[in-house]
């Protein structure tokens, strides 16, 4: 039978012997006569068979319906029976998470090597499953409650019984006396199965204090999302003051999931009506498997902590295979410590390969016991989430492990993504790829990834795809491939999936005269960061309550301070500072204009906000100004003490002041090649004009810097972009640039930030790759602007059909290389030998 192997649960059964006799010593006892047992508990059906010496049973199992039709074979009962007989005279049959549909007489049949060897246990074992409801019966004012089944319950249970949510400690019986509310609801459970109470129904009238959870347990994926729902009611004269969801009590005094560091950032709650709530739970853990319960509070009542919610079970998947043992084919399973809620649809993979798709967790036929073949078994709609791969004979076969199946990182960081590959062959080529491109392309020939692309690894090591300088648009799904003698490796076996994220502070209101700020992020990121907060522009160091708590930090309301945040060892990547906006209303023309100075509510206290007009500060003060919409004039503001963050200048009038807009934020281009840093002013008549370093103590016009004697050119209009033009570029060029004008009225401000440029050389850099490679990358200090060409030379010629940054040779190759970017000047050639690796300098 296939059948999974016991746990342990509570069993219904009842003592009672059936025995079936046949002729010549044929026989089958079954202990139960028959069995009512509760929807979603446990029974276990016992027997013993007998059969003549000189027999061998072959086949046992068990059926309902047809004698030939085995019950493990039934998709309806995957993963709920456990076979606990053997093949000589134990035939016990355990069927767990009972159903409605269950109900039936269950017979016990074998077979022997014998001709004519079948018997068949005809009486069988009548199963009757049932739910609990209360009945209430009596007059106006006293009440009978009665916890009733479909059939009599075995074994003389001991009741439950609840009101209003809260358990009632005195009645034990099926049976319960109450006086009328309208308020009041009740709820019976059988002791040992308090998790599958009846529906809790109303004394009187249907609107009584009342919650109906959606599942009484759900079995989940690790690493998987779940939704946990319920419906409340209460009288229309109750207004609701709290809803929570919760998983921990003392005393009864419950703890919001919402405030548990233990969730933070993995739940939410959400409701679609005003009598419904849901708890989302994210990035499953197995630690997460425990029961939920939700509790509301009215201004006149609240529902009980003691009521029954619903069970979480957190399981991962994993393929068993079949017999342990050497044989010709074996028999693969999907297994789950739960069985998985929704009927859910099985994949298969082979070698990397999606293979089939079915509704059972057991594959559909018999495998080849072949030493290179691997197996993966996934859930349809969580592919990412797949089993282990599993060698069906020995452990050599070809398989490709993740290290993760998810990472979470920071915009601009650096991150590996690895895996590892145990083969029967030796791999002769592997690449790295996106799985949303349409055919895989490895990623070191995507423009998208130019130089920001390296590989690393060798054979049954690990290897690993690192990508650096991150951008939002890299958050997809990678995937490892390879080829080794016989065999490709997959593309469709899922990889590892990677979220790019960058930070923000959210500010929420906390207790009195506080606020509480969290760095937020959009995934949850990998390996627990620790968090860094900062108070205008300095870190706090002291782990106070008050200041710091994990990605959470709560601050006095009281004075004007600016906050944010930073992940350890990413500094430099913190969340933005605060972000201003000036707001002009009205819109269409008007004789006086109302700007305000709006920021994204990572402000604390009541600052004191300052104004620019073309640049230069006014004397307001407020939030709010009034002003005379000049066409002429530009207007941003900034909060008193932190000058240096003001708002991008808008107009108050049209779109053509007086103001700066830089086309690059930042520039990386090659030392020794010529870049061009350009903005756009409005449309006045400009004076003079001249470009600045922001490095130094006062604007100095370039054109007189000896640093760049002759190598500075300025060009434009202020009908088009002004342009810096900056020839033979040197590495002490790397500098923050500026650009200020006059006009007859005024001297446009030297605060507004402007380009940000880095100057790097090219460097090849040698690195092991497949075994008897070597990989050479094309690296730079920082990422070159509008994603260049790469151009490879080998001993001084150049190689055709090579573009990318990086290029795979023999590690027997005892050549020179040296790479270059189209348009540009080349690195410094590096020497291959057989056993050295020379840079040349």
């Amino acid at each position: 039978m296939s059948l999974r192997t016991a746990g342990s649960v509570l069993v219904v059964f009842l003592w009672s012997v059936a025995v079936v006799l046949g002729q010549d010593g044929w026989s089958v006892t079954y202990t139960n006569q028959s069995i009512c047992a509760l929807k979603g508990s446990t029974v276990e059906l016992t027997c013993s068979f007998r059969y003549p010496s000189g027999h061998k049973v072959t086949s046992t199992f068990w059926f309902t319906k047809i004698e030939t039709e085995d019950l493990g074979q039934d998709p309806e009962y995957a993963g709920r029976l456990e076979y606990h007989g053997d093949k000589k005279k134990d035939c016990t049959l355990r069927i767990t998470d009972l159903r409605e549909r269950d109900s039936a007489t269950y017979k016990f049949r074998f077979i022997t090597d014998q001709e004519g060897g079948t018997f068949t246990g005809k009486l069988g074992v009548p199963l009757s499953v049932t739910v609990l409801q209360v009945k209430v019966t009596g007059g106006h004012q006293d009440k009978t409650l009665t916890c009733s089944t479909t059939c009599t319950l075995t074994d003389n249970p001991t009741y439950i019984w609840y009101k209003n949510g809260q358990h009632i400690n005195k009645p034990t019986s099926h049976q319960y006396s109450v006086n009328s509310y309208y308020s009041d609801s009740y709820s019976c459970a059988v002791k040992g199965h308090e998790d599958l109470h009846s529906p809790a129904v109303c004394v009187v009238g249907e609107s009584c204090m009342n919650v109906t959870y959606t599942h009484q347990s759900i079995c989940a994926l690790k690493g998987s999302t779940v939704d946990i729902s319920c419906f409340y009611t209460h009288p229309s004269w109750h207004n609701v003051t709290e809803v929570s969801w919760f998983n921990k009590w003392e005393s009864g005094v419950t703890k919001d999931l919402s405030l548990n560091p233990e969730y933070a950032d993995r739940v939410e709650y959400h409701r679609q009506t005003e009598k419904d709530s849901t708890l989302r739970i994210t990035d499953l853990r197995e630690s997460d498997s425990t029961e939920y319960k939700f509790r509301f509070t009215t201004d006149k009542a609240r529902w009980g902590y003691s009521f029954p919610g619903t069970s979480l079970a957190v399981t991962g998947s994993q393929v068993e295979v079949t017999p342990k043992w050497s044989s010709e084919y074996k028999t693969l399973s999907c297994s789950t410590t739960c069985t998985l809620t929704d009927n859910p649809i099985y994949i298969w993979y082979k070698n990397g390969q999606h293979l089939d798709e079915s509704t059972s967790p057991q594959y559909k036929d018999p495998v080849s016991s072949n030493y290179e073949d691997s197996y993966s078994c996934t859930v349809k709609g969580h592919e990412d989430l797949h089993s282990p791969a599993v060698c069906v004979q020995g452990q050599s076969c070809n398989r490709v492990t993740y290290t993760k199946r998810r990472i979470c990182v920071l915009k601009g960081s650096t991150v590996d993504i690895s895996c590892t590959y145990v083969g029967y062959y030796y791999a002769t080529s592997s690449f790295w790829f996106r799985s949303d491109k349409s055919t895989p392309e490895d990623l070191t020939t995507d423009p998208g990834y130019a130089g920001r692309v390296e590989y690393t690894g060798t054979y049954r090591g690990p290897f690993t795809l690192r990508i650096t300088d991150l951008r939002e648009e890299d958050s997809a799904e990678y995937r490892f491939t390879f080829k080794a003698n016989n065999i490709e490796w997959g593309h469709s076996f899922p990889g590892t999936t990677l979220s790019v994220t960058g930070l923000q502070v959210k500010v929420t209101p906390a207790a009195e005269g506080q606020k509480t700020l969290t760095c937020i992020t959009t995934c949850t990121l990998t390996d627990n960061p620790t968090y860094i907060w900062y108070k205008n522009g300095q870190q706090l160091d002291e782990p106070t309550s008050q200041q710091h708590s994990s990605n959470m930090l709560v601050v006095w309301d009281s004075t004007v301070d600016i906050y944010s945040c930073a992940v350890e060892g990413h500094e430099a990547l913190h969340s933005p500072v605060v972000c201003f906006q000036v707001e002009v209303t009205p819109k269409h023309y008007s004789k006086y204009k109302t700007l305000t100075c709006s920021t994204t509510c990572i402000l604390t206290g009541n600052p004191t906000y300052t104004w620019y007009k073309n640049g230069q500060i006014e004397t307001v003060k407020t939030s709010t100004y009034s002003v005379y919409p000049d066409a002429v004039d530009s207007y941003s503001c900034a909060v008193k003490g932190h000058e240096d963050l003001h708002s991008p200048a808008v107009c108050v009038q049209g779109q053509s002041c007086n103001r700066v807009n830089y086309n690059k934020m930042r520039t990386c281009v090659l030392k020794g090649s010529t870049v061009d840093i350009s903005c756009t002013v409005g449309y006045y008549y400009i004076t003079s004009t001249f470009w600045f370093r922001s490095d130094k103590s006062t604007p100095e016009d370039l054109t007189r810097d000896p640093g760049y004697a002759g190598r500075v050119k300025y060009t434009g209009t202020y009908e088009g972009p002004f342009t810096l033009r900056i020839t033979d570029l040197r590495e002490e060029d790397s500098a923050e640039y500026r650009f200020t004008f006059k006009t007859d009225n005024f001297d446009w401000g030297h605060s507004f930030p402007g380009t940000t440029l880095s100057v790097t050389g090219l460097q090849v850099k040698v690195t092991p790759a497949a075994e008897g490679q070597k990989t050479l990358t094309c690296i730079t200090t920082c990422t070159l602007t509008d994603n260049p060409t790469y151009i490879w030379y080998k001993n001084g010629q150049n190689v055709q059909g090579v573009s990318s940054p990086m290029y795979s040779i023999s590690s027997e190759n005892a050549d020179s290389y040296f790479c270059a970017v189209k348009g540009h000047l080349s690195s410094a050639a590096v020497c291959e030998y057989s056993t050295i690796v020379q840079y040349s300098t």
